[in-house]
């Protein structure tokens, strides 16, 4: 057996690197080498870093993972208990899957990065340059998120040999985070500003990704120094139409660049579709809604006023969608809101059996409503929201091929913003990434009154990040490096009102100087009128993931993380 065939062989021996060893095998001769070589030339070079990308697709019912895990926290929830309940040991699938998922890329970065060098005089520099650096940032891309969930990890660099598979020891995170930043300083040395095509790495995704890793792991300057590259030097802008982002034609288009790494589906293959729609569409459009909202994020988003609901002299409670942030309407969909899901208009309504939908000649018709009564759907499993991300792409659910994104040029001036102001330096720059994303949404711009308050611009690009970023996958990480998430998580899951004609009381922000710094919301007091469901807990093992037991059963070398 040629070399390269052992490596990967060899690697499908261990349950950690498994997942994708068999069907990397088996699709050998359409995304590997068939011949017995390594990768001799670019076609073969190609062939294995698109098996690199493939792999970094982290799927869970043809839906990103990332795509849940705001469901993990206190803005998002799942239709069955999941883990942001908080009760889940070892065996969880959940860190199971991710740690196989994340170890899968790498396993292929490594094959391809150490395969690739037998054919580098058969390439031109500047390709084979481009080609290694992809596959460092998708290696890394594993790595930021074993990492910052799980802590230590074992930090593998190239294909293991059969006697290597179970000594495999942690790394501390410090050695694995300058890893990370070492990859991608010498990837973004190799790679141009804007990618080949949508979906590719590029010299702003790397530069992306150390800013993130950075900001994680609260090394501000860092984070700072990467995302000013970014701003400075990448030419990337913002979609002037926030809501196009989240539809198939806003994402092909890309107006502003914004959208720098998504995963990508490709009219080119017929299987290749998103349910991450279909999961989260109304049931009266025919979709099949299991992941829902909280209250809390639809109260963490301003009035149009840029006030707080709580500050704010225009916001009604009776009229939640009125008088405020454009981002709501394209981020949650209140009852009361004329919503477009799967092809259909309709006005959203969890009190009646009956709603209205839009006809194709512009009139309006009575029909049942699912929402009011599927046992599966928003009032009966959710908490009366549901997801408006994502779900207003006009395409049919089940087909649907909207993207996932991974990163766009908003986050990167989030991350600028919020390095600069932990870092206390409070000048213009900061004041301007903060005004560009709040501007795009339609909202005033920074109140001159606190531009040199350290904490209240802290509190702004806090509730920011919420307004901006949900239920895209960040909340898990922002409330664990925040230190919030013993004060966010214990609580018992809130909605919208049981009776439309008794409005609940707004919310009070300032139980403690926390709260109010973080903009969270506290209940006490109108729990009977809301749609509730369960009671969420924390503990401090919470912080980070369990190793999967599993790979602690093959592998005696892995340490456990406090608690678990």
């Amino acid at each position: 057996m040629n070399k390269r065939i052992l490596y990967i062989a060899g690697l499908c021996l261990s349950m950690t690197l498994l997942s994708g060893c068999k069907e990397y095998l088996e699709q050998a001769p359409l995304d590997a080498p068939a011949t017995g070589q390594f990768f001799n030339n670019q076609t073969e070079m190609n062939a294995a870093l698109n098996a690199v990308y493939k792999s970094a697709y982290w799927n869970t019912g043809n839906t990103a993972y990332q795509s849940m895990m705001d469901g993990w926290t206190d803005i998002a929830l799942l239709r069955a208990v999941d883990l942001g309940e908080g009760n889940f040991d070892v065996y969880n699938a959940h860190p199971k899957n991710i740690w196989s998922l994340a170890y899968t890329t790498i396993q292929r970065a490594n094959t391809m990065l150490d395969g690739m060098e037998v054919g580098k005089n058969n390439v031109p520099a500047a390709t084979y340059n481009r080609l290694q650096a992809e596959a460092r940032v998708l290696r890394v891309y594993a790595y930021f998120y074993l990492v910052i969930m799980f802590g230590d990890v074992p930090l593998i660099t190239k294909p293991l040999l059969p006697t290597e598979f179970y000594t495999q020891a942690r790394t501390p995170k410090a050695d694995v985070i300058r890893f990370i930043y070492s990859e991608l300083d010498a990837a973004a040395a190799a790679l141009p500003w804007s990618p080949s095509d949508l979906g590719r790495m590029s010299k702003a995704v790397a530069l992306g990704f150390k800013a993130r890793t950075a900001l994680f792991n609260k090394e501000y300057q860092v984070a700072a120094d990467a995302a000013k590259q970014i701003i400075d030097g990448s030419g990337l802008g913002l979609n002037p139409n926030f809501g196009d982002l989240f539809t198939r034609a806003g994402q092909l288009t890309n107006a502003g660049k914004e959208i720098m790494y998504l995963i990508l589906y490709s009219e080119a293959d017929a299987n290749a579709i998103s349910y991450h729609p279909l999961g989260s569409i109304s049931r009266a459009a025919g979709g099949q809604s299991g992941r829902f909202p909280q209250q809390r994020l639809v109260d963490m988003f301003e009035a149009k006023d840029g006030k707080r609901i709580d500050e704010s002299a225009v916001y009604n409670p009776a009229k939640p969608s009125q008088n405020r942030d454009m981002r709501l309407k394209y981020t949650v969909s209140i009852p009361g809101d004329t919503i477009f899901m799967n092809l259909k208009t309709l006005v959203y309504d969890i009190y009646k059996n009956t709603t209205s939908f839009k006809n194709a000649d512009g009139s309006w018709t009575t029909r049942t409503n699912a929402d009011y009564d599927n046992a599966y759907g928003p009032a009966k499993s959710g908490v009366g929201l549901l997801h408006a991300k994502y779900t207003f792409t006009a395409e049919d659910a089940f087909t649907a091929r909207v993207g996932f994104i991974q990163m766009r040029y908003a986050e990167i001036l989030l991350m600028y913003a919020e390095a600069k102001i932990e870092l206390n330096q409070l000048d213009d720059s900061v004041i301007s990434a903060l005004n560009q994303v709040r501007k795009r949404a339609g909202q005033p711009t920074v109140d001159a009154a606190i531009q040199n308050d350290q904490n209240k611009l802290r509190q702004l690009v806090r509730r920011e990040r919420v307004a901006e970023l949900a239920m895209e996958g960040f909340r898990w990480f922002d409330i664990r490096r925040w230190g919030i998430a013993d004060i966010v998580m214990p609580q018992q899951v809130m909605g919208v009102a049981k009776d439309p004609a008794n409005v609940p009381p707004i919310p009070t922000f300032k139980t403690s100087s926390v709260h109010d710094l973080n903009n969270i919301p506290v209940y006490t007091g109108s729990e009977n009128l809301r749609y509730i469901r369960e009671n969420r807990y924390w503990y401090p093992k919470l912080t980070l993931l369990p190793v999967p037991q599993s790979e602690r059963d093959i592998n005696p070398s892995l340490t456990q993380n406090e608690g678990w």
